[in-house]
Parts: C-alpha cells; structure tokens; sequence
C-alpha cells in the first residue's frame, strides 16, 4: 500500500461509518460526508498518480 493510503485510509474509514450511521433522512449530512470521502479518494489517486513520474 503506498504511503498515502496508508495515510487517508483510516479517515476515509472514519467518515465512512460516520456517513453510515445517519438516517436515510439526512441526506444533506450524508451528501456532506460524500463529498469529503470522494475528495479524500481524489487526493489519492492524485498524488499515487504524480508519484508515478517522479
């Protein structure tokens, strides 16, 4: 695993449980949780890809 998974992925863990743990009523709150895991998720894949030239 790279070191940046390594690093993200026990808060893309938390938030994920975070966002499962809401009521299927809450949708802004679980939009919210998305939005930050997908970011988190780019950011990854973004510096792996960048990695991979350096």
């Amino acid at each position: 695993m790279s070191p940046v998974r390594e690093q993200y992925n026990p808060v893309i863990t938390k938030l994920m449980r975070e966002h499962d743990q809401l009521g299927h009523d809450q949708v802004e709150e679980r939009k919210c949780f998305q939005r930050r895991i997908l970011f988190l998720m780019s950011t990854i894949t973004y510096t792996e890809f960048e990695d991979s030239f350096a």
